[in-house]
């Protein structure tokens, strides 16, 4: 078991806040902060990476002053501490290397100048971080961020390198299959109708994905794509607000298309129940659709016209998707 105590400065010392634990997007521990202070705890695993975030009374995510920002950390130590103010933390070697890593590609991003390749320097901190732990959390997350820039030979080539955590992990196995998918001219989806309530009412298998994604789009209607995964916190928090949009906008004419990005069908479906999700989904198995747009992070909404064009894209811009709606169909 790890301990992890930690410091903050809190905006307001007469309200309530907590410190909460996640591992991939899920709450595993919480306390709360008393006097500047709070405990966690979870289990040793030094190929885990997990996230520090505090949240006020309400459960919400603090926005303002000290607390605006969250901790990765790494527990591969039975005691560290951590500081929200400086982000330092002690007692934990892998926290450190992780935090180090993140600060040096922040400020490749933020501080490169024109005369600067901010590309091959970040490509080189990606590799040299890989290289140096790759068998343990910092290497995964090294490699999840430098397998964007690979083509599927070099990252089965450098994933030969690292542990068989990495390259067993969810996300590194379905950037590899996309990889696959970008030589492809067709493969597989299966398409998901859903009722209301957000009750699955068909799951039907495609062999050609795009004759799937032909019958959809481009008929007289518009549709608003959502790309998204199981595995993307923003993506969960953003789906009530697609949820909305579909309720307002779906006997109007509208249809509401997600489609999952490397992800496993019975993630995806776990969190399509969990959430109520009331509109259709494709899991796109071999990623023949997502190769189709130029998604750059998700979520990701493409607005469609009636006759399949792109008429507005973005990420959390569901605000302007609404007003675009309003002014063509409401």
């Amino acid at each position: 078991m790890c301990t992890i105590r930690g410091t903050v400065s809190v905006p307001d010392a007469n309200q309530p806040y907590s410190a909460v634990l996640l591992q991939g997007g899920e709450g595993i521990d919480t306390c709360r902060i008393e006097h500047g202070a709070f405990t966690l705890k979870t289990l040793q695993n030094p190929q885990v990476q997990r996230r520090i975030k505090l949240i006020d009374a309400e459960g919400k995510d603090v926005g303002s002053g000290e607390l605006q920002d969250y901790m990765e950390i790494v527990a591969d130590t039975k005691r560290m501490t951590v500081d929200f103010g400086t982000k330092a933390s002690e007692g934990s070697p892998l926290t450190v290397a992780m935090n180090d890593f993140i600060t040096a590609m922040d400020k490749v991003l933020m501080e490169s100048g024109p005369e600067v390749d901010a590309f091959a320097v970040m490509d080189s901190l990606m590799r040299a971080n890989y290289r140096a732990h790759s068998n343990d959390a910092v290497g995964l997350q090294a490699m999840r961020l430098l397998s964007g820039f690979l083509d599927y030979e070099e990252m089965v080539t450098l994933l030969a390198e690292g542990g068989d955590f990495i390259r067993e992990d969810e996300r590194i196995v379905m950037d590899l299959t996309y990889k696959l998918a970008t030589s492809k001219e067709d493969g597989r989806a299966v398409y998901v109708q859903t009722g209301p309530g957000g009750c699955i009412a068909s799951q039907t298998e495609w062999e050609s994905a795009s004759e799937l994604w032909s019958s959809l789009t481009g008929q007289g209607q518009y549709v608003l794509v959502d790309f998204w995964a199981s595995w993307c916190a923003p993506c969960r928090e953003e789906i009530p607000n697609v949820i909305d949009l579909n309720h307002k906008f779906a006997d109007k004419g509208l249809k509401i298309i997600g489609v999952t990005l490397k992800d496993k069908p019975e993630a995806s479906l776990r969190v399509m129940e969990k959430l109520g999700i009331d509109y259709d989904q494709i899991f796109d198995l071999e990623g023949v659709i997502c190769a189709k747009f130029p998604v750059n992070g998700i979520p990701h909404f493409f607005l469609l016209d009636p006759q399949g064009n792109v008429i507005l894209t973005g990420h959390h811009n569901l605000a302007q998707v609404e007003a675009r709606l309003k002014e063509l169909i409401n």
